[in-house]
């Protein structure tokens, strides 16, 4: 068994050298998983085999079939049996994909397992020695970010179903260290992170009754006594919890108990569905959950539990043609409603009609229209979007994920790939316009005039990195390429380096940028730059020389386009924002008018 699994292993790291990352992201060319696992999981039969041989020693286990899906990027395996001595357990099908675990048709002899006597009573009142259900986990992970959005259902028929949720953001399990010199380490581990929501439910099938007779039969009562019994242990047993807990007593925290005790009490009287939820105001820091500081009231009121007994609210069954829409909608009703169209969510999913009646407030630049605008294009990157709308939408993006909104590059390349070089360029040029006018913008604006007045090239070059990646500013391609050029010639390699790269990108289809323009523009800006200083012009270029020159203020000159070009059109009328109020700040100088009206000509200017 050593040497076959030793020649699997040895077979698996063949395949993963000779196919490489770009068939194990799923086919999508040059692409890269987003994950580990999801690298790992076209080869996961392999891997399944080769755990699968571990296992064996321990248990007999065997399947009917195992295979890698394609279109659900999905291991998918039926027929699981795994057997030791008396004890079984069947799978009828696993499914295991980046975002969910599912398994079906699961069966537990627990005959030839040592439990508890009240838990054999309870199994046996309820004939249910054998367990059966399924069990499904799934969630969202951003891998960066630490962010998990989990969701956990376990249903055992004839028992019941627990449900659990969470959202978490950078969360985080820190391990105890050894102590430091100068401080000591913890002895148990810590949670770091923070806590959006979660909530925990349980649905009952048939457990609370056989408890009742069994726990009753067990202290001398009838069913029916142990359930009145059981209410008033209820009532009393909450309050008492919170009763000497720090900063109790908490008039809150008092009314919070009261509440959770009538509905306990409820459930108890009618078992059939128990819901705890936690819904802080803000983000709840999951530190003062551990450490040597106990929790107390402050603790609890600040994650906002609520306890709820009765069904689930139901989800509200939708008529597609009855939706709202129009430019005169509530903005609310838009947002609701275009959420539950993505999210197929009390109506079938149509991410067109979704995107249709978002476009207007996304214009507007309203943040949350922005942020669902996203989520559709991640779903259906080629969906329908009329070609007057594609460069505000584009914009719209660009304005979102300098403003920390997650956007995928796939969502941005969708848009910005239905539109011509010098289309790109206007919308990036409008983008960064609009972004001047908010704290961030200026304070980018100020760090532009400083970098260019006092030769920085490595700021100037940090500066065309940052419109490169679009990360706390607007992603502009004009920029990333003048700026990159100018600190290249200022005698900083790195941005050399990212000169030639978007010059090879252009030239390989790879990256949008109207790249004779930008050369001009960058000419003209550069004259402009050692104009103003006579004595530079001869001088060696001195990289991160951090002297100042006398530049402040080198704006980049506009780059005539040809005539007949994309993008000149707009020349002069602006942005507008909501009831056309504008939001793109009018010019200071007559070299910015100059580049602010015709779109796209020229790398906008540095101040």
């Amino acid at each position: 068994m050593g040497l076959r699994s030793g020649m699997l292993a040895a077979g698996l790291c063949g395949l993963l050298v000779a196919n490489g990352p770009v068939e194990a992201a799923g086919g999508r060319e040059g692409a890269l998983a987003d994950s580990l696992f999801e690298f790992a999981l076209p080869y996961s039969p392999y891997l399944f085999d080769l755990a699968l041989y571990a296992g064996r020693g321990v248990a007999e286990i065997t399947y009917d079939a195992r295979r890698y899906d394609d279109v659900t990027q999905a291991l998918i395996v039926t027929g699981l049996k795994i057997r030791r001595d008396d004890f079984t357990a069947e799978i009828g099908q696993m499914r295991l994909s980046a975002e969910q675990a599912v398994y079906e048709s699961v069966a537990v002899d627990t005959r030839a397992l040592p439990l508890d006597p009240p838990v054999r009573a309870v199994l046996q009142r309820l004939d249910r020695e054998v367990l059966t259900g399924d069990i499904v986990v799934a969630g969202r992970t951003d891998v960066a970010a630490a962010d998990y959005d989990l969701q956990a259902s376990v249903a055992i028929d004839g028992v019941g179903t627990l449900d659990l949720s969470a959202d978490l953001r950078g969360f985080h399990i820190l391990l105890p260290l050894d102590e430091f010199e100068g401080g000591a380490g913890s002895d148990d581990p810590m949670l770091a992170g923070r806590l959006q929501s979660a909530e925990a439910s349980f649905t009952d099938a048939g457990l609370v009754e056989a408890l009742y007779h069994v726990v009753g039969a067990m202290q001398g009562m009838t069913a029916d006594q142990a359930r009145g019994t059981a209410g008033m242990m209820a009532g009393i047993g909450v309050a008492a919890v919170f009763a000497d807990m720090p900063g109790a007593p908490d008039p809150r925290l008092q009314a919070m108990a009261r509440e959770w005790s009538a509905s306990v009490q409820a459930f108890l009287a009618k078992p059939d569905r128990l819901s705890l939820r936690l819904q802080p105001a803000a983000p709840f820091d999951l530190a003062r959950l551990t450490g040597d500081a106990p929790v107390g009231a402050a603790e609890i009121v600040a994650l906002a539990p609520s306890v709820a007994a009765g069904p689930a609210p139901a989800i509200a069954l939708l008529d597609p043609d009855a939706l709202v829409s129009g430019p005169d909608a509530d903005l609310a009703a838009v947002l609701t409603t275009a959420d539950a169209l993505i999210a197929g969510r009390g109506v079938p999913q149509d991410i067109v009609q979704a995107v249709t009646i978002l476009l207007p407030a996304v214009e507007k630049d309203n943040r949350a229209a922005i942020g669902l605008l996203a989520r559709a294009l991640a779903l259906n990157p080629r969906v329908a979007i009329p070609q007057d709308g594609l460069r505000g939408a584009y914009v719209a993006l660009l304005l979102a994920r300098a403003d920390g909104i997650a956007i995928a590059d796939d969502s941005l390349a969708s848009v910005q790939g239905r539109l011509s070089p010098e289309e790109v360029a206007a919308a990036e040029d409008d983008a960064q316009l609009r972004w001047r006018r908010t704290p961030a913008g200026e304070a980018r604006h100020a760090a532009e005039v400083a970098a260019f007045g006092q030769r920085d090239w490595a700021a100037i070059r940090r500066l065309a990195f940052g419109y490169y990646e679009g990360i706390e500013t607007p992603r502009n391609g004009m920029r990333a390429y003048g700026w990159a050029t100018i600190a290249a010639a200022g005698g900083d390699r790195i941005a050399a380096g990212l000169r030639d790269d978007l010059v090879a990108a252009v030239n390989t289809g790879r990256f949008i940028l109207p790249m004779e323009r930008a050369k001009a523009a960058t000419a003209d800006l550069w004259k402009l730059l050692i104009a103003e200083a006579p004595d530079a012009a001869d001088a060696e270029p001195a990289p991160n020389s951090g002297e100042a020159t006398g530049t402040d203020g080198a704006e980049m000159p506009a780059a005539r386009p040809e005539a007949g070009q994309a993008g000149s059109e707009d020349a002069g009328e602006g942005s507008t924002g909501e009831e056309g109020t504008k939001t793109v700040p009018e010019p200071d100088t007559r070299e910015e008018d100059a580049a602010a009206s015709k779109p796209g000509d020229a790398v906008p200017p540095a101040d």
